[in-house]
């Protein structure tokens, strides 16, 4: 008989055990047997006990090629069983993780591994040619471990004379399973966390092991999880989403991770079905593409109880419907932590929400001088936590960003909200993405979310196009669902019937597809200097002669 209770509470773990040996550990322990890890790829299946056993293999044969206590080794990999062992093993030395984006490569690469000071580099057999071209740029790796190795991919990294290459089935076979009995606090450092970089250099977030366990701790005491849940991870163990919100979360809850290779909407519903999942984490485009899909009989033919919509979008609701489950919300930043929830017992009203904040943390909405705003006013949002270690300690080797985002001992998230007069919190926009037109401030984000309402509509991404009068005009791409056909002029109209009129998008684009990172965030700033370049690729509005009603 399954549990409905909630595996985590307010007492379950005391913070200074929050470390990944000991919480793998009291699972392994608890529930040896029980299946921790289902790879989808492989059909392999990993128990806690042996997941605990073979990232003490990890560990050891991690030590015996010299990564130490405190040392930074970067991780370039896919999603695999393999992928988390590795993450474990680092954690298990009290030694740093870095997880970089299998996207990165040539300069962007060579800067994650060089500003993260990495002395080690663990590198899928896929990607080794990418690590090869710039390791000659890299004086501090001094080793490289490489999993599932082809004999391409030791021929690629042979050139490096500096540098010892090693097979990681070798090296774990010859390692005894034992832990080295490394003592890891909960203040340890555990991993630094990259930033989009989109306003400048990418920026790593230093988390340590209670910090990243606070990501699954806090969700699943507000979220209810259980330890009868199955997590269904498809978004990048790079990211903090995929690797701390979803798996950490299992982890702490003594439940289950059903491991994906990446999103697929042909076949994400088949491997939800198939592996009986209960919760699964959406990010960006992913729940338009999944919306948009045609509609079908099976729909809610599933086992999800709980999805995670970030953003939630305006047809939540009827998502929920469809498929059979509960939209929730979690809000947070890799340069912080997560810090509210908007759970499936709130008011259904309150829906699009991100909720309240998680206990232990509080959340503010002040103005430009750091005043907190009354209730209905939007402003910045600003983060602390109650304890310690349970926050990111800062960026790495950048102490002038670290105290700007600290300012007045607040982090400043960059991001725009508000508070209603119910105590919940609702996400505005990005500063930075925030459009100013004639004195008016426009929010991207709900621009979007109108657009997106119309029936015919997939997808849509709003930006600011600069003007020659230093102003800025509205732009928006846009992604018809397939077989539609809608006009610039129809859409305009939808959006004079929904919205304040100096929001109306003056540029629209239509796409069939919009770019994404790996991650399903849309890469605005690449639409934005796209059109920027040549504004004849785009419809516009008043040279159509389109006049707005006010």
């Amino acid at each position: 008989m399954t549990s409905n209770l909630a595996a985590v509470g307010a007492d379950t773990y005391a913070l200074r055990d929050l470390t990944f040996p000991k919480v793998l550990q009291r699972q392994a322990n608890d529930s040896p047997d029980k299946v921790f890890l289902t790879e989808t790829a492989t059909g392999r299946r990993f128990s806690f006990r042996e997941m605990d056993l073979w990232s003490n293999r990890v560990a050891n044969a991690l030590a015996d090629l010299g990564v130490a206590r405190g040392r930074h080794t970067g991780v370039l990999m896919g999603n695999s069983a393999e992928h988390l062992a590795i993450f474990f093993g680092i954690g298990k030395l009290g030694a740093v993780s870095v997880p970089v984006n299998t996207a990165a490569r040539g300069e962007l690469l060579r800067y994650y591994l060089t500003q993260s000071d990495c002395d080690s580099v663990v590198v899928d057999d896929a990607l080794v040619d990418r690590l090869a071209e710039v390791l000659p740029q890299l004086p501090l790796v001094r080793r490289v471990l490489v999993v599932r190795t082809a004999e391409a991919a030791a021929h690629a990294l042979a050139a490096s004379p500096a540098c010892e290459v090693a097979d990681f089935e070798t090296c774990i076979a010859s390692a005894g399973d034992a832990p080295r009995g490394a003592e890891v606090k909960c203040s340890d450092l555990l991993m630094l966390a990259y930033t989009s970089g989109t306003t400048g250099p990418s920026k790593g977030s230093m988390l340590s092991h209670a910090a990243a366990l606070t990501y699954g701790t806090s969700a699943a005491e507000a979220q209810g999880y259980r330890t009868s849940d199955v997590f269904y991870v498809c978004l990048p163990l790079f990211h903090n989403n995929a690797l701390l919100a979803a798996t950490a979360a299992a982890l702490v809850c003594g439940a289950s991770v059903v491991l994906s290779r990446r999103f697929s909407v042909s076949k994400f519903w088949g491997e939800i079905r198939e592996s009986h999942a209960t919760i699964t984490n959406f990010l960006g485009a992913m729940s338009s593409f999944l919306w948009s899909s045609p509609p079908s009989p099976d729909d809610a033919d599933n086992d999800l109880r709980l999805v995670s919509m970030a953003p939630t979008p305006k047809y939540a609701a009827e998502f929920e419907k469809r498929f059979g489950l509960k939209a929730m919300n979690n809000y947070g930043l890799s340069d912080f932590g997560m810090v509210t929830s908007f759970t499936a017992n709130e008011p259904r009203e309150k829906l699009g929400s991100i909720g309240k904040p998680r206990r232990g943390f509080r959340v503010k909405i002040v103005d430009e001088d750091d005043f907190e705003l009354p209730a209905g006013e939007v402003g910045e949002m600003v983060l602390q936590s109650d304890d310690p270690w349970r926050a990111t300690n800062g960026y790495y080797k950048m102490p002038e960003a670290t105290l700007a985002a600290n300012r007045n001992q607040w982090f400043h998230t960059g991001d725009r909200g508000m508070i209603d007069a119910d105590g919940y919190f609702w996400f505005v926009d990005r500063k930075k993405d925030c459009i100013r037109r004639r004195g008016e401030n426009i929010s991207a984000f709900e621009v979007e979310q109108i657009i997106a309402t119309h029936p015919e509509v997939a997808n849509a991404a709003v930006f600011p196009v600069a003007t020659q009068t230093n102003d800025e005009e509205v732009g928006a791409v846009v992604v018809l669902k397939s077989g539609a056909a809608v006009s610039e002029k129809e859409l305009v109209e939808h959006c004079q019937r929904n919205m304040a009129y100096f929001m109306v998008p003056r540029y629209i684009q239509f796409r069939d597809q919009l770019p994404t990172t790996v991650n399903q965030k849309v890469e605005k700033f690449r639409l934005r200097s796209e059109l920027e370049r040549d504004l004849s690729k785009a419809w516009d509005r008043e040279a159509a002669g389109l006049v707005l009603a006010r």
